[in-house]
């Protein structure tokens, strides 16, 4: 009875750990194991092929499920019956560590392949980089496999499939990885354009990122197996730390594009701790990579990658509200990569296409997004640099303007200093010109005067003495004679008068000459020129009035009362007006001689401004100018005036006084018959 009960239950034993059986039939079908496998657990090391086959009793495997940890060590056991005559190869889709199977019947142990990731033959690079195992099992046969999987990041999965099948999963694996690596490195090139162009070192940072992101990814999924070599070895124990600059890149990417320090100052010094503490995690990498330290690599990376995660994402939500857009692109692109990665271990998706390279289309979702927000970047960079290039333009117009308003006035002021010292020039040589004429005239004139003086002076005592030899010496004269010596002495009473009247004239003469001659106070008076016009219009008037008491005028004044005082010399301009009011008077007294009928003899003057000027303008209704002469009136020595009425020095002493002693203008217009209007212009 007891051994009835012993025999039981190690049937019950032995039916618990049998492996599930799968059956191939169709060489064009792919078989998931993953479902089918018994498990046991080990220890990294413990427990070798031989000892299963050897002492099967002494194992337990228990069917696979939801309980197994990827961290763990495990045994997986399988029947496989092949009842085609085709070969069929397994599939193991893994990230991770080496794998060992082994393909038996019973004890016997048909074949072992242990595909390491490390440096392979060039012969079985491919195999191993894809984790192709070739199976012996055909013609209805069963076999046992064994599948030894050491701490694997995540569960691998189980494929058995035909050589067609094969080629079509290789097929489409190859032009994921293709498009992958080339989109990859399209933006890796283009951003170090932009960095060489730019000098900005967020594309550098992105590009060695991208560069180092995608090689990590090919080493962990052994796509490196075949072009590394010798050194796949040792990349392969590098792989963390590979992984880990790779972390250190995104944190500073994100610092630097995000303009962390400037939106959020407590996020930068955060970020700064993080980059600290990596720096150390990759010193212990480094030391675990060369067998210095032991440490559990797989929390380590789990720490670090889920804390770079949050980082990166709160730091892009927090400038985002800040107002930096371009922590969208973060925020989207990481959580691109951080979803897919997360879904993949968790395995969201079915074993199929989505679920083998979840992780690089995350990759390249976030790749896109990073490079549409450097493309953003630049973008605003350059409108940045547009506007300021307007504003640029904005100021150079500006200061152009400015400067060709500088220039203007520059050239004004050079124009008015110019013409000032042109002016002073003329003055100078006036005044010069004037001394040296006047020199001359006066010593002329003295020269003159004396011997003239004389004439007259004898020619009226010669004319005393013919009235006192009429009244003496010619009473005692014959009567007989008295005739003939009262017509001689008459007409020596005659001869002595012209002697006189023309000794008078000569006098005139001399003495306008020493006016002409004589030097003026060259000192310049504010005055009011109104003022000054009206007074010397009253002094010439009464002046002109004591030589003709018979003549009457009205005066009309029509002064402006708004212009400015002026600098003046009152000395020279009061000549001017005495002149000018001179003539006026003989003009308007000379039409009243010829009896004209209801004639009034009148004289105007006014005053009113100007730009830049002020005028005062003398108006008379008398005899007018004729238009031949009008050239000839400001040259000396010329006048209208009958012999010994005029000198011809007035007007052109007038005119020297106001154009050049004074800057400004002096105008005539007159119609014969029908007056004259002399305009004086000062400048202000």
């Amino acid at each position: 009875m007891k051994r009835l009960l012993f025999t039981l239950l190690l049937s019950l034993l032995s039916m618990a750990s049998a492996a599930q059986s799968v059956i191939v039939n169709d060489p064009d079908q792919t078989y998931s194991l993953f479902d089918h496998f018994v498990a046991l657990e080990t220890q990294p090391g413990q427990l070798t092929i031989d000892s299963l086959l050897q002492h099967p009793e002494r194992y337990r495997f228990d069917p696979i499920g939801s309980h197994i940890n990827p961290e763990k060590s495990y045994w997986l056991r399988i029947n496989l019956t092949n009842n085609t005559p085709n070969d069929f190869f397994l599939r193991v889709h893994s990230f991770g560590n080496d794998i060992l199977v082994c393909e038996a019947t019973g004890r016997t142990l048909f074949q072992q392949i242990h595909q390491k990731r490390s440096a392979t033959p060039a012969e079985l690079a491919f195999r191993h980089s894809r984790n192709i195992f070739p199976l012996q099992a055909r013609g209805g046969q069963t076999h046992q496999l064994y599948i030894y999987i050491n701490q694997e990041f995540t569960m691998p999965n189980f494929q058995i499939c035909g050589a067609l099948p094969m080629a079509h999963q290789l097929h489409i694996e190859d032009w994921t990885y293709g498009i992958y690596y080339g989109f990859a490195l399209l933006m890796a090139l283009y951003s170090l354009l932009l960095f060489v162009q730019l000098r900005d070192r967020d594309n550098l940072m992105y590009s060695i990122w991208v560069l180092s992101h995608g090689f990590n990814i090919a080493l962990s999924a052994g796509l490196t197996i075949e072009w590394l070599g010798t050194w796949q070895t040792v990349m392969q124990r590098f792989g963390w730390v590979t992984t880990t600059i790779s972390i250190l890149l995104i944190i500073l990417f994100t610092m630097s594009f995000l303009s962390v320090r400037q939106y959020a100052p407590w996020l930068y010094r955060t970020g700064q701790v993080m980059v600290g503490v990596l720096c150390v995690s990759l010193v212990v990498l480094t030391l675990v990579a060369i067998g210095i330290v032991d440490f559990p690599l797989n929390y380590f990376f789990t720490i670090n990658y889920t804390s770079s995660f949050i980082y990166v994402l709160l730091t892009a939500i927090v400038v985002l509200r800040r107002g930096n857009k371009a922590g969208w692109f973060l925020l989207l692109g990481h959580l691109a990569l951080f979803a897919s990665v997360y879904a993949r271990i968790i395995e969201i998706f079915p074993f199929g296409f989505w679920q083998t390279f979840s992780v690089i289309i995350g990759s390249a979702v976030e790749m896109l997004f990073f490079t549409l927000g450097l493309s953003y970047k630049v973008n605003l960079l350059k409108k940045y640099q547009d506007e300021a290039i307007q504003e640029q333009l904005r100021l150079t117009k500006e200061n152009q303007v400015l400067i060709e308003t500088q220039n203007r006035v520059l050239e004004e002021k050079v124009e008015q200093r110019t013409a000032e010292l042109k002016a002073s020039q003329a003055q100078l040589i006036l005044k010069e010109k004037l001394a040296s004429l006047g020199e001359l005239t006066a010593g002329i004139a003295h020269e003159i005067q004396n011997p003239l003086n004389f004439v007259n002076n004898f020619a009226e005592v010669s004319s005393e003495l013919v009235d006192e030899l009429q009244e003496g010496p010619l009473q005692a004269i014959a009567i007989a004679e008295k005739a003939y010596a009262e017509d001689v002495i008459k007409d020596l009473r005659q001869n002595l008068q012209k002697i006189t009247h023309h000794g008078r004239r000569a006098e005139a003469i001399v003495r306008g000459m020493l006016d002409h001659s004589q030097a003026s106070s060259s000192e310049r008076q504010l005055t009011d020129l109104n003022k000054l016009a009206n007074d010397y219009l009253r002094l010439a008037y009464q002046g002109f009035r004591t030589k003709d008491s018979s003549f009457n005028c009205q005066l009309v004044t029509s002064f402006d009362s708004s212009i400015p005082a002026i600098y003046l010399n009152n000395q020279d301009i009061g000549r001017v007006l005495l002149n000018l009011y001179n003539n006026a008077f003989y003009a308007v007294r000379q039409r009243e001689k010829q009896k004209a009928i209801s004639y009034q003899p009148m004289l105007e003057v006014s005053s009113y401004a100007q730009t830049g000027y002020v005028v005062l303008q003398v108006r008379d209704n008398g005899l007018g100018i004729h238009d031949s002469i009008k050239d000839k009136l400001f040259q000396p020595f010329f006048t209208t005036k009958p012999p010994g009425e005029g000198t011809g020095l007035g007007l052109s002493l007038s005119y020297d006084i106001v154009t050049k002693g004074h800057s400004g203008a002096l105008l005539v217009e007159s119609d014969e018959g029908d007056g004259a209007a002399f305009t004086v212009q000062l400048p202000i």
